[in-house]
């Protein structure tokens, strides 16, 4: 598939993620009236707006914003700084959803239902990793519009990044899914070609255990609760940069861990399942992508190596979730809490781990080539 064919199966994906997450924000103020106060409970309908609330459009009623401490009668303009973050978050989102869909689209367009489950779920990841790169755009003039952006400017910077990243999981997967029906509808009807090359099962072996090699490291080392302390507390910063750790940790930590203690050994391995299927996960949607691209490249590869990651943390989130869930009468949201917190280091170490599974494939295939016949 060329990529003009790729092109508008990944607008239509981009405008449904936007479309979906844009109808879902303009239900945020519903969230406040009694009856969704009866309905849902006041905590879980206060948890629904705060996830509701990062992809609001409608201005908020808050006094900060009609009237702002420090600044009178300028509420009008930090409310207009506001409505700027939100169009360049929108704006950003379905730009960056179709930029990586297109080649990920191109590279999975063969038939079979393989490669259409493949091509889903990398959007998939894609898509919240699309989102959360919005958010983390528009974030200064978010943080601006609060009217406070020169006190603790890296902290709220960190705090406005790490919004809006549950209700992208589920718009994404039906975004994903839009685009794929979408490009099987349009791809035309022909054969692969004949000198396309395979990677051998051991090369797609060995470029997935590289890849994956990286993302446990970071998951071992980067994610442990003491290494965690260190990069809070060791990097203090000077001035309007001070405070620099909530950041730091936020594009480096794909979760949070602690040594075993004593008292509950079980439940602590019980959790540790979680980043189990995070790293088998990984590894196997490595390597299926390396059999099931009709050619391993940089960009394809490591697109669907950050979906992989970005799964793989979205799934340990949920078993973490699930883990903390005792049936109390509040609601099952109340426990939906770590779902989407090490996207942005899922973005990072996905792309580390593509690089390394394309660099591997490429010196394989080039070892395992036929030497061409002396004269």
């Amino acid at each position: 598939m060329t990529y003009r064919r790729a092109l508008a199966p990944a607008v239509v994906g981009a405008l449904a993620l936007a479309g979906l997450l844009w109808w879902a924000g303009s239900s945020a103020h519903a969230l406040s009236l009694p009856g969704a106060t009866r309905f849902f409970g006041p905590d879980q309908a206060n948890r629904l707006a705060a996830w509701t609330m990062p992809w609001s459009t409608g201005s908020p009623s808050s006094a900060r914003l009609t009237d702002p401490a420090g600044a009178p009668g300028h509420g009008a303009d930090y409310a207009a700084l506001r409505e700027t973050a939100m169009r360049v978050r929108y704006t950003v989102l379905v730009l960056l959803f179709a930029c990586g869909a297109v080649p990920l689209l191109r590279r999975l367009s063969d038939r079979g239902a393989g490669r259409a489950a493949v091509a889903v779920a990398a959007l998939w990841g894609w898509g919240i990793v699309a989102a959360v790169l919005a958010v983390t755009v528009s974030a200064p003039w978010m943080v601006a519009s609060g009217g406070s952006a020169a006190f603790r400017l890296l902290p709220g910077l960190a705090s406005a990044m790490s919004q809006g990243r549950e209700l992208p999981v589920g718009a994404a997967l039906v975004a994903a899914a839009a685009a794929v029906g979408l490009m099987t509808l349009l791809r035309p009807e022909v054969t692969p070609p004949p000198g396309r090359s395979v990677p051998t099962p051991a090369t797609a072996r060995l470029a997935a255990t590289l890849g994956t090699t990286v993302v446990a490291i970071a998951l071992a080392v980067l994610s442990n609760d003491r290494v965690a302390g260190r990069i809070q507390t060791g990097s203090t910063g000077n001035g309007q940069l001070s405070e620099p750790g909530d950041l730091l940790r936020q594009w480096i930590q794909l979760g949070a861990w602690t040594l075993p203690t004593g008292s509950a050994p079980g439940r602590w391995l019980l959790y540790r399942l979680g980043d189990v299927a995070l790293l088998a996960l990984v590894w196997w949607g490595l390597r299926l992508l390396t059999v099931l691209l009709d050619r391993v490249t940089y960009p394809a590869y490591s697109l669907g190596a950050v979906a992989a990651t970005t799964l793989g943390v979205v799934v340990s989130g949920l078993w973490h979730s699930l883990l903390s869930y005792q049936g109390s009468t509040g609601g099952p949201l109340l426990y939906y809490v770590s779902v989407g917190s090490g996207v942005s280091a899922a973005l990072v170490f996905g792309i580390l781990a593509g690089c390394a599974g394309t660099l591997t494939v490429r010196i394989r295939s080039r070892a395992q080539q036929p030497a061409p016949p002396t004269p």
